[in-house]
């Protein structure tokens, strides 16, 4: 079975156990397990887990599941890291894309970013697809039955750029990124979010946004396991000062702000903006001007 395979056949579970439980739920219907933290885990997420280990139990892998935590072996012919629903309030309110994300490593330790060698991506809403194959990245559309190989282009501007700037998650998380990516907001050409970040990335990789910058501190790996896709299709991935994340070893535990591009010009420009912002201190945000 190829990793195309199985992940399909994970994907194919969960999204039955989700729509099973929202035929008998309706939209809201699934709750935090934490109300008070709406990044805890769902109840669903739960279930789809226990799903996903029953797939796997034949399987001799690493595995790595958010909201879980992991299985792992000394002889592990692979590891994969899972994330059942990226945007598991998204899917409890009906809007948005929300995904499975599924990455997966030949390595069984001391994973670095760059040793993700497979992706896949399945909009639980959409049905579009995303997945990598022999360095390559795929984009099926469930609207035309077409698969097209996605190569990143993107603008070279941040004032022609689409950027995805998340203000979600409360208070103190809408400072954070605030703080750090303020200029941005009247400085590109349109901006999106909707926290749905494993869709967010794809369609970065193919075109249809050209930046996202994460700093909320509040990410953690699972958020990047689409990574393979937009590295394969040409982009990059890196910290917010531009260093790029591909030397990092992967961390389960770890919180990243990160930056998303599809190319290296946008990259250095957006970089360039953000550094003058901070460096500056300028938070008087009504006088901010920033040259690009």
């Amino acid at each position: 079975m190829t990793f195309f395979r199985l992940s399909q056949k994970i994907s194919n579970e969960v999204k039955r156990l989700l729509v099973e439980r929202l035929n008998a739920t309706g939209y809201i219907g699934d709750i935090l397990s934490n109300p008070q933290n709406l990044k805890s885990t769902h109840k669903i997420d739960k279930i789809a887990t226990e799903a996903i280990l029953e797939l796997l139990q034949n399987y001799n892998a690493n595995i790595f599941i958010e909201g879980y935590g992991n299985k792992t072996k000394d002889n592990a012919d692979f590891s994969i890291f899972i994330d059942p629903i990226d945007g598991s309030l998204n899917w409890d309110r009906g809007i948005g894309d929300p995904c499975i994300v599924i990455a997966i490593s030949l390595k069984n330790k001391n994973i670095r970013f760059k040793d993700l060698e497979f992706a896949y991506v399945e909009g639980l809403r959409s049905g579009d697809i995303y997945y990598t194959e022999e360095k390559k990245s795929f984009f099926i559309s469930k609207l035309t039955k077409k698969r097209t190989r996605i190569i990143c282009k993107g603008v070279a501007d941040v004032k022609e750029a689409t950027i995805y700037l998340r203000l979600g998650y409360g208070s103190e998380l809408a400072k954070n990124q605030i703080e750090q990516t303020f200029p941005l907001f009247f400085l590109c050409k349109d901006i999106r979010a909707i926290d749905n970040t494993g869709m967010e990335i794809c369609e970065i990789a193919r075109n249809a946004a050209d930046l996202m910058v994460e700093a909320r501190k509040a990410s953690d790996l699972y958020n990047l396991l689409a990574y393979p896709v937009l590295k394969f299709a040409g982009g990059f991935l890196t910290n917010l000062d531009g260093s790029f994340l591909d030397n990092e070893i992967i961390d389960i535990y770890k919180q990243y702000d990160y930056i998303a591009v599809n190319n290296q010009i946008l990259l250095k420009k957006a970089v360039n903006v953000l550094n003058d912002f901070t460096t500056a201190k300028k938070y008087e945000y009504e006088n901010v001007k920033i040259e690009i």
